[in-house]
C-alpha cells in the first residue's frame, strides 16, 4: 500500500469565503518578499490593548514550545476575545470557527446518531476521546460550557506524541481560567435571547498578597427553547475557583476546583419522512413541514438530562535553573451524566418489508445516556534549553500516569407508563409518563491505567532552519465486561504503544516558514474505555494490535503587522487503520483516508479591524474493505460528519466606544453513510452572524448578537432511527457587561 500526500486543486470549486482568504494569503506573502531582509526578531509588546486581538502567539500546551508560526502543524486557536465577540458560550459554537471540524454526530451503524453531548469529527474522524482540558482527557460526553474558558485549541492530524492514544482527526485542548497576581478585576456578564435563555456569568480576581491570587467564576443559566416548543430547557449552575501561591523565588502552587451541574430538558430532535411515508401519506421526503418544528414530540416526566461533573486540579512550576523548569500536574475527576430521550419517528404500523404510515408520530422509544466516570492523572514535565555547539534544542522530557474507568447502568425502565404512545404529526397531544425508572446494574464495567514516558525536542541549526522531533511510549492496559446478548463477557486488552513526530521548519525570512511533518497516534481497543464486540467477538478485538494513524503535512505560515496577524496554509493527508473481517476473521486491515488542503488568517489588519477566517477542502472516504459475505463492500464510501468544503470568516471593526462585527459560516452537507450508500444528507448552508457593542464607560458595556441573521432553515443532523435534528432559526441576544 503506498500513500501519496496530494490534492488535485484544479478540480476543487472553493466558495467566496476560500477565495477570499487565497487572495488575502497571496498578497500578504507577496508583500513578505518585498520587505527588507531584517533577520532581528521582532519585540512585542504587552499591553490591555493588545489582549484585543483574536491572534494567540503560542499554544499553552507546554510541549509545543515554540511560536504558532514556528510549530510544524494545522493548530487554531480560539481565544476568550473571539467567543466573547461572537457570544458564544459552548464548545460546538466556539469550533464553528475552525474550519475542517465538524459538530455532527458520528454515525449509528453509519447512518447518523443525534445527541444532545458534544459530538465533535476533525477531518472525518471522530474525535470525542480526544478532548482535553489543560492537557488532561475529559472522559465523558455532555455539553460543554465555556466560561471558566480562556482559549479552546484545535490540534489537526495524528498527536500521539503530545497526548497520547487518540484519534486520527486531532485533538481539541480547552484552556481554562486561572487566578492571576498582577491586578484585580470583577467582571459580570447578563444576557438574555430569543430562546428565553438567561444566564449570568461572574468572574472576579483578588490579589490576596503580593505572591497570592484567588479566581473565581460563576455560572447560573436556564432556558434555551429556540424552537418553541415550550418544553425544551437547558439549566446549568457551576463553579470553578483558581488558588495561586508563590511558595518561594522559585516554586509556585496552582489550585484548580470546578463543579458543575446540569438539568436539562433536551429535544432529541423531530421526525423525519422517508420514501415509503412519503409515498403512501402524500407528504414531501424529508423534514416534516417547518410548520411543525415548533411541536414537541417528548414525552414530560421521562424527558431529561443531568450531568454532575468534579474535578481538583493540583499544578506546580518549579525553576531549576535559568534554562529548566519542572512542571508536575495532578487530576482527580470525576463525572456522572443519565438521560432519557424520547427518539420521535413516525408510526410504523407495519414493519420494514410491508411499512404502514397512518401519519402519526411513535413516541415510545427513547435513548438512555448513562455513564459514570472516574479520573486521575499525574504528569512530570522537564521544559528547559540545551546547546550543542551553536545548535539550540529545546526540550520536553516527561511522564504521566493514568487511571480511568467508566460504568454504564443498565436501566430498568418498565415502571414507567405513558399516557399515550403515539400522537398526531400537526397537533401532537401532551404525553405525560407516570412511575419512576431505576438502575439494575452495568451493562459495561471498564478500567484503563497507563505509564508514558516522552520527549520532544526542537533544534533551531540557524536562523534559517528548525528541525523537531517527539517520541513517546505508553504501556497501555484496559479490562472489565460488557453486557451483550443476555452474557456478561470480560476481556483485557495490553498495548505497547509507540507515538512518534518528525518535522522540518525552514524560515526564508524571519516573519515566516515553509515546514513538512509527519506523525502518527494509536488507538487500542477500549481507548473510550467500553470493549469493542459483542459476546462473540469481544476477545478477538481485545488482542488485536491499536489502531494506527498516520499525517503526513506540508504547509506555509507568516505573520505581519508586528506579529497581530498569522496566516497559514496546508496540505494534508491522513490515513488510518480500522478494524475489518476478512476470511470470517476480525482484523485492522481496513483503512480510512483524508486528504485535502487548509488556509487561515487570525489576528489584526490594522489597530481598528481584526479577523479570523478558516477554510478546508478535503476528500475522505474508505480506501480498504474486504468484501462481506454477500459482496458488498464499503470501498469508496465517504466518511461521515467529512463534508467536503467548510469555510468560516469573521470580522470586527472597532472604533472608540463602538464595535461593530459580521461573518459568515459555510457548510457544502454532511452526509450519513449506512448500508453502502449516502443515506442521509443534510445539504449545503451557509449562515450569517453579526454583532454590535457600545461601551457606556470603562465599567459598563452592552452587545447585541445576532446568530442565523437571515434566518435560514437547515438540518444539521440525522438519526438513522427515524429523526432528524433541525438547526436554530435566528436568535437576537443581548447582554450586558459591568466591570468595577
Amino acid at each position: 500500500m503506498q500513500n501519496h500526500l496530494c490534492c488535485k486543486i484544479h478540480t476543487c470549486k472553493p466558495s467566496p469565503l476560500a477565495l477570499a482568504i487565497g487572495s488575502a494569503l497571496s498578497l500578504m506573502v507577496t508583500h513578505a518578499y518585498a520587505q527588507t531582509d531584517n533577520v532581528q526578531l521582532p519585540t512585542l509588546e504587552v499591553s490591555a490593548e493588545s489582549e484585543q486581538t483574536y491572534h494567540v502567539e503560542k499554544s499553552a500546551n507546554v510541549k509545543l514550545t515554540q511560536d504558532l508560526v514556528d510549530t510544524p502543524k494545522t493548530l487554531t486557536i480560539v481565544n476568550d476575545v473571539l467567543m466573547h465577540d461572537q457570544g458564544v458560550t459552548n464548545l460546538q459554537d466556539a469550533l464553528r470557527n475552525v474550519a475542517g471540524v465538524s459538530t455532527f454526530a458520528a454515525g449509528e451503524g453509519g447512518g447518523g446518531n443525534v445527541t444532545t453531548g458534544d459530538t465533535i469529527t476533525i477531518r472525518g474522524f471522530d474525535v470525542n476521546g480526544s478532548i482535553y482540558t489543560d492537557g488532561i482527557r475529559d472522559l465523558s460526553t455532555y455539553s460543554r460550557d465555556i466560561f471558566n474558558t480562556e482559549q479552546i485549541e484545535v490540534a489537526k492530524g495524528s498527536s500521539g506524541s503530545l497526548y497520547g492514544k487518540g484519534s486520527a482527526g486531532g485533538t481539541v485542548n480547552l484552556v481554562t481560567k486561572s487566578a492571576r497576581t498582577d491586578r484585580n478585576f470583577n467582571t459580570i456578564n447578563l444576557s438574555y435571547d430569543q430562546g428565553e435563555l438567561g444566564r449570568i456569568t461572574g468572574d472576579f480576581n483578588h490579589q490576596l498578597s503580593d505572591d497570592s491570587a484567588l479566581r473565581i467564576n460563576l455560572l447560573a443559566q436556564s432556558g434555551g427553547d429556540y424552537l418553541g416548543n415550550g418544553e425544551e430547557d437547558y439549566q446549568t449552575l457551576a463553579i470553578a475557583s483558581s488558588y495561586f501561591l508563590q511558595i518561594s523565588d522559585k516554586t509556585d502552587l496552582t489550585l484548580n476546583l470546578f463543579h458543575m451541574q446540569q438539568d436539562n430538558t433536551p429535544v432529541m430532535g423531530l421526525p423525519f419522512v422517508n420514501a415509503a411515508a412519503a409515498a403512501q401519506l402524500g407528504m414531501p421526503e424529508g423534514p416534516i413541514s417547518k410548520s411543525n418544528w415548533g411541536n414537541y414530540y417528548g414525552v414530560k416526566g421521562r424527558d431529561f438530562e443531568e450531568v454532575d461533573a468534579t474535578s481538583l486540579t493540583a499544578i506546580i512550576n518549579h525553576e531549576v535553573n535559568d534554562a529548566w523548569n519542572l512542571r508536575s500536574q495532578t487530576r482527580i475527576g470525576t463525572n456522572e451524566r443519565q438521560s432519557i430521550t424520547t427518539r420521535p419517528a413516525l408510526l410504523n404500523l407495519g414493519n420494514n418489508s410491508a411499512p404502514n404510515y397512518d401519519g402519526s408520530v411513535n413516541v415510545s422509544p427513547f435513548m438512555a445516556q448513562f455513564s459514570e466516570d472516574k479520573l486521575f492523572v499525574t504528569q512530570l514535565d522537564a521544559i528547559g534549553e540545551v546547546y550543542t555547539g551553536s545548535v539550540k534544542h529545546d526540550l520536553v522530557v516527561g511522564a504521566e500516569v493514568y487511571r480511568e474507568n467508566k460504568k454504564i447502568p443498565v436501566i430498568d425502565t418498565s415502571g414507567i407508563t405513558l399516557s399515550a404512545t403515539s400522537v398526531d404529526l400537526n397537533t401532537p397531544d401532551s404525553v405525560t409518563a407516570t412511575g419512576s425508572w431505576q438502575k439494575d446494574g452495568y451493562s459495561s464495567d471498564t478500567t484503563a491505567k497507563g505509564i508514558a514516558a516522552y520527549f520532544a525536542n526542537t533544534a533551531t541549526l540557524n536562523q534559517y532552519l528548525q528541525l523537531s522531533a517527539g517520541l513517546r511510549y505508553e504501556d497501555f492496559t484496559a479490562k472489565g465486561y460488557k453486557t451483550s446478548g443476555g452474557q456478561q463477557v470480560h476481556a483485557k486488552t495490553d498495548a505497547d504503544l509507540i507515538s512518534w513526530q518528525a518535522g522540518i521548519n525552514f524560515k526564508p525570512l524571519q516573519n515566516g516558514s515553509l515546514y513538512a511533518s509527519i506523525s502518527n497516534s494509536e488507538q487500542p481497543n477500549a481507548t473510550d474505555l467500553v470493549l469493542q464486540g459483542n459476546a462473540n467477538t469481544a476477545d478477538a478485538y481485545a488482542k488485536l494490535d491499536p489502531l494506527e494513524s498516520v499525517t503526513k503535512e506540508i504547509g506555509t505560515k507568516w505573520v505581519f503587522f508586528d506579529d497581530r496577524l498569522l496566516l497559514g496554509a496546508a496540505l494534508f493527508e491522513t490515513t488510518k487503520d480500522v478494524y475489518d473481517t476478512v476470511d470470517n476473521q476480525i482484523t485492522t486491515s481496513g483503512e480510512q483516508r483524508s486528504r485535502g488542503f487548509e488556509l487561515s488568517a487570525t489576528g489584526q489588519l490594522s489597530d481598528e479591524l481584526s479577523l479570523i477566517g478558516t477554510y478546508t477542502r478535503q476528500n475522505a472516504k474508505v480506501t480498504e474493505d474486504a468484501p462481506a459475505a454477500n459482496g458488498n463492500t464499503t470501498l469508496g464510501n465517504g466518511l461521515t460528519a467529512a463534508p467536503d468544503q467548510s469555510a468560516s470568516l469573521w470580522m470586527t471593526y472597532a472604533k472608540g466606544p463602538l464595535t461593530l462585527g459580521a461573518g459568515a459560516e459555510y457548510n457544502s452537507g454532511n452526509t450519513y453513510w449506512r448500508q453502502q450508500r449516502a443515506f442521509y444528507e443534510t445539504g449545503s448552508v451557509t449562515l450569517v452572524n453579526a454583532m454590535a457593542s457600545y461601551e457606556f464607560t470603562n465599567q459598563l458595556k452592552a452587545q447585541l448578537n445576532v446568530s442565523n441573521l437571515t434566518d435560514k432553515e437547515y438540518v444539521t443532523d440525522y438519526s438513522a432511527r427515524g429523526h432528524f435534528k433541525p438547526g436554530d432559526p435566528r436568535n437576537i441576544k443581548l447582554s450586558l457587561n459591568y466591570n468595577f
